[in-house]
This record gives C-alpha cells, sequence and structure tokens, in this order.
C-alpha cells in the first residue's frame, strides 16, 4: 500500500508513520471492536464504556483547546462558550418535554450520520489540498460519492426497522427487501466506481496516495459498519470509535502545527503541550481533563433535586452532544486560510 507513490510532503501529518496510523489504523481499530462486539455482545457495555471515556468524552474536550483553554481563545469565542450552551440546553429541555426521548434520541441519530460525515469529508479535503489535479477532487461527481456511500449505507442499516438505539425510542423506517437490497447495491456499486476513476486519476499523479488511500478508508469504515454488521448498536460503535479517534488525531495536528515555532504567551497551556515530542503529553492532559469535566457533570446531576435523574443525564448529554456539531462546524471551516493553511502546511 505504501509504496504508492507516498511521500512525507502529500501528507499532513509530520511523517508518513502519522499518516497511516491515522488512515488505516484507525478505522482498522474501530471495524476490529465492532467485529468483536457481534461475535462477543456481552463485553458491548465494557467496549461503550471504554469509548465513551477515553475517547468519545475525549473528543468533546478536544473542541475546547480551540475555543477556551486560554483567555484570548475564550474572549474570541465567548458567543460559542456561553450563549450558545445555554440556548442548546433550554432547546433540548424543551424538545425533551414536548417529544419524549424519541425526538431527542431521532434526532441524535441522524444528525450523527451527518455530522460524522461531514468531519470525514473536512479531512479527505486536507488530503486533497495536496493532490496536483484539485479538480478531481472537489468535483461534483466525487462529492456526490463521497456522501452517497454513507447514506445508502446507513439508510440500508436503519430501514431494517430498529425500534431502539442505546435502548433509547427512535423513529426509523421499515423498508421492503427488495429496495434494501437495491440501498445496499448502491453502497458498493458507488464505493467500486469510485475507486475505478481514482485509480485511474492516481495513475496519472493527479491526486496523491494519501487522499486516495483516505477516500478507501471512509468508504470501507462506512461500508463495514452499516452493511456488514448491521446491527444498530454495533454499528454505531463502530462508527463512533472511528469518529472520535479520528478528531482527537485531527485537532492534535492542527494544534502541533499551529504552535510548532515555540511557546504562545497568549496561548500558553495549549502551545505548551502541543510542542513537538510532548504528544503523550497533549493526549493525557485531554484525557484527564475530560475525565474530571465528566465526572464533576455526572456528580452535579445526581445531586439534583430531580427526580428522575436517567431524564436529566439524556438531556444534559444530549445538549453537549448538540453544542459539540454546532461548535465544529463553525471552527473548522477549511475556507478559512488559518485552518487551511495550518492544516496543510508541513510541520
Amino acid at each position: 500500500m505504501f509504496q504508492l507513490g507516498i511521500t512525507n510532503s502529500n501528507g499532513i501529518f509530520p511523517d508518513k508513520t502519522g499518516d497511516g496510523l491515522f488512515i488505516v489504523a484507525l478505522p482498522l481499530v474501530a471495524i476490529l471492536s465492532g467485529v468483536f462486539v457481534v461475535y462477543k455482545p456481552d463485553y458491548f457495555f465494557l467496549v461503550l464504556m471504554l469509548d465513551l471515556w477515553l475517547l468519545g468524552y475525549h473528543h468533546v474536550i478536544s473542541t475546547f483547546t480551540r475555543i477556551g483553554l486560554d483567555a484570548k481563545s475564550a474572549k474570541e469565542h465567548w458567543l460559542l462558550l456561553v450563549p450558545l450552551p445555554l440556548v442548546v440546553f433550554g432547546a433540548v429541555f424543551i424538545i425533551y418535554q414536548l417529544g419524549g426521548a424519541i425526538i431527542l434520541g431521532s434526532v441524535y441519530l441522524y444528525w450523527q450520520w451527518y455530522h460524522y460525515s461531514r468531519q470525514s469529508e473536512g479531512i479527505a479535503k486536507s488530503y486533497g489540498f495536496k493532490c496536483a489535479d484539485t479538480n478531481f477532487t472537489r468535483s461534483v461527481q466525487n462529492r456526490v460519492l463521497f456522501y452517497l456511500v454513507p447514506l445508502t449505507s446507513f439508510m440500508y442499516m436503519i430501514s431494517s426497522g430498529p425500534e431502539r438505539f442505546l435502548n433509547i425510542p427512535i423513529f426509523t423506517f421499515t423498508l421492503a427487501e427488495e429496495i434494501r437490497w437495491l440501498l445496499l447495491i448502491t453502497s458498493y456499486a458507488a464505493a467500486l466506481y469510485w475507486l475505478f476513476s481514482a485509480t485511474h486519476a492516481l495513475r496519472q499523479k493527479r491526486i496523491t496516495a494519501w487522499y486516495f488511500t483516505y477516500m478507501l478508508s471512509h468508504f470501507s469504515i462506512y461500508l463495514a459498519a452499516y452493511t456488514c454488521i448491521t446491527e444498530i448498536n454495533y454499528s454505531w460503535l463502530t462508527i463512533n470509535i472511528w469518529h472520535n479517534a479520528q478528531y482527537i488525531g485531527f485537532v492534535w495536528l492542527f494544534n502541533r502545527k499551529k504552535y510548532a515555532a515555540g511557546i504562545d504567551k497568549q496561548h500558553p497551556i495549549i502551545s505548551y503541550i502541543s510542542q513537538p515530542n510532548r504528544l503523550f503529553i497533549y493526549l493525557g492532559s485531554c484525557l484527564i481533563l475530560s475525565l474530571v469535566v465528566y465526572w464533576l457533570i455526572d456528580k452535579l446531576i445526581y445531586q439534583t433535586a430531580v427526580d428522575d435523574k436517567i431524564a436529566l443525564v439524556f438531556i444534559v448529554y444530549s445538549a453537549i452532544n448538540f453544542h459539540h456539531y454546532i461548535v465544529d462546524s463553525q471552527i473548522w471551516k477549511l475556507r478559512k486560510p488559518l485552518i487551511k493553511n495550518t492544516i496543510t502546511e508541513q510541520a
């Protein structure tokens, strides 16, 4: 795989090992985790807890290393840090009161599909910027295929009509098997068509091997999770592990490159832990922070006078996730020169 003209300059990480781990190892771990719980369902809760406490909460906290870890960032993003959480929590609370858990559960189920796909598209664009022919990576056909595979795969999975997701009631739909087979065929046909056209572009050196490989991993994770595993909880767990780990790695990469020149007095904490050779300090710091923050959230919830603690947990965690989705849609726009230049520059 890595003999296809892959060079350090074509990747987005400081070296080829980083890109290889990011593109190949992360989806592979996610898929193997999903397969493991399929064959060992008794371990689902354990794998879920490991995912939440080691990756899920950590990946949400990673967002705040961009917007609120120092006074300058907090001042710049105060709308995202103060008013927005209140608005989101209020909206989630009202929705729960009016529609119950089934509305919130359904909103999360469908929104997370879009959020995960959008994140993956942003990363694909980051690799695409290094390609000689950006007409291929930015073409309408390429973007349609990019989303078509996740969409038809996801629809194939939920169209079997599951009524609960992580024991939460949800709105789904049931389709005839003939239509489900059509969705399945469409998923694989779209991926194969992209593979055919991209292989041709790769041979002509219009796209880089890193971009080609990332796109393959993108299609593979969705096909594996939604058309091979199919059980909604195991499918979600597979995608969620990939998404969380991918986000953590991407945010670290951004911080690593942004502060490559040294300690920034305006951003002292994040610039210090993001220096070269401090990856484990960075990851450890973010992990400890996430464990403390979520432990405090749980503690505060269970010390409230609210009788239905489970409902309150569901509302609070839904609000945290939805706030995260909105913030990410604002702070990682690759059309912003600072974001694009930071990600694509050599470390």
